[in-house]
């Protein structure tokens, strides 16, 4: 079980796609953990396409924003960590 550190806690946005499981994973697990997060759609969204690219330079989803830190794909051990989860 993990608790999440709501105090130390920083805005979470995903760039993400409908299509993309690595997104939904992501999203999913997020959900399950309780931890709230913007979902932009840059499918929908060109313009948060754009953005993604010219901040990030990374064209592919989901990118996983929290606070000032970027993480590509989904990986549960490092995304706790950036969410300051412990066990």
């Amino acid at each position: 079980m993990y608790i999440i550190n709501v105090i130390a806690m920083k805005k979470v946005r995903i760039y993400s796609q409908p299509t993309c499981p690595d997104c939904n994973n992501v999203k999913a697990y997020l959900d399950r953990k309780g931890v709230p997060y913007e979902d932009i759609n840059v499918q929908k969204d060109r313009k948060a396409m754009e953005e993604m690219v010219r901040k990030y330079g990374i064209r592919v989803t989901p990118v996983i924003v929290i606070g000032d830190r970027v993480m590509v794909g989904f990986n549960a051990p490092k995304l706790n960590k950036l969410l300051g989860a412990e066990d």
